[in-house]
């Protein structure tokens, strides 16, 4: 138990002590990204800006959606589902695909991933102002509720920390993952009340919404972004947990398994 114990807090421990190394890696893994184009960083602004133009366009144009600011609902569940995706499937394949720095670097493994997690939340926070623009482009407010923001921007990242982690760990012995990840957040979009209102469902299944973990904290941005309301405390309380249990199981099974790293890299 105290092992046990003693790794989890070696999580946390490791989040602080690094945390400067962890900034520099994500801001590097930023640059890097968008080395020798003319417009750097405006690009990480295109990829949900274009998902946007493309569902808006079927959803109000095509299908006639009569939601009140449809764009800003879509938009502000895409940014942190987009924040997730891209951290899942960059951070699955980095510390498998880091070679020395994992084999002869004493640097710990996990700032690896830590960093890729780093630099998609960079991305996700340039793309925050758009958002806040196209809130009051579309006559809508913003009030007290976004004072919830941080806490859930912190949420989110240990509920990413804890997947990323696991899946990461898992890569470097079964390169499959990596493909697998990339089918398995496509099908998580499209199961999750992004473009969709959960009420539009039948209400058999309704309720089936709620068995991805992802769904909660995209529900806790609409209400701060769309509907201008605290998030429900039943789902603050439910992406506290979730999140704190993934980043404790996926950490402990990432400290388990980081010793043999080396020799699969």
């Amino acid at each position: 138990m105290n092992m046990r114990k003693n790794t989890i807090t070696d999580g946390f421990k490791i989040l602080i002590k690094y945390r400067y190394l962890i900034w520099v890696l994500s801001v590097k893994e930023l640059k890097i990204q968008y080395r020798g184009s003319y417009l750097g960083f405006f690009w990480s602004l295109m990829n949900p800006l274009l998902l946007l133009i493309i569902y808006t366009f079927l959803f109000v144009i095509v299908f006639k959606n009569p939601a009140k600011a449809y764009p800003v609902y879509l938009f502000c569940g895409i940014l942190p589902f987009t924040w997730f995706q891209s951290s899942i499937l960059s951070s699955t394949a980095g510390v498998a695909g880091a070679g020395s720095l994992v084999s002869k670097s004493l640097m710990p493994p996990e700032i690896i991933v830590m960093s890729k997690i780093g630099a998609s939340l960079l991305n996700y926070m340039l793309s925050v102002p758009i958002l806040i623009l196209f809130v009051y482009i579309f006559k809508m407010r913003l009030g007290l509720p976004m004072l919830y923001f941080p806490l859930l921007i912190m949420v989110e990242f240990f509920f990413i920390a804890g997947v990323s982690l696991f899946f990461s760990a898992l890569n470097v012995f079964y390169r499959d993952i990596q493909y697998i990840i990339f089918n398995l957040t496509t099908f998580l979009f499209f199961s999750m009340p992004v473009m969709y209102f959960d009420s539009q469902l039948p209400l058999k299944i309704r309720h089936l919404i709620y068995l991805n973990p992802v769904a909660y904290i995209i529900k806790c941005f609409q209400d701060i972004f769309y509907f201008n309301i605290s998030p429900r405390p039943l789902f603050v309380l439910a992406v506290l947990f979730i999140s704190l249990i993934f980043f404790i199981g996926g950490y402990s099974y990432f400290a388990a398994r980081k010793e043999l790293f080396s020799d699969f890299v």
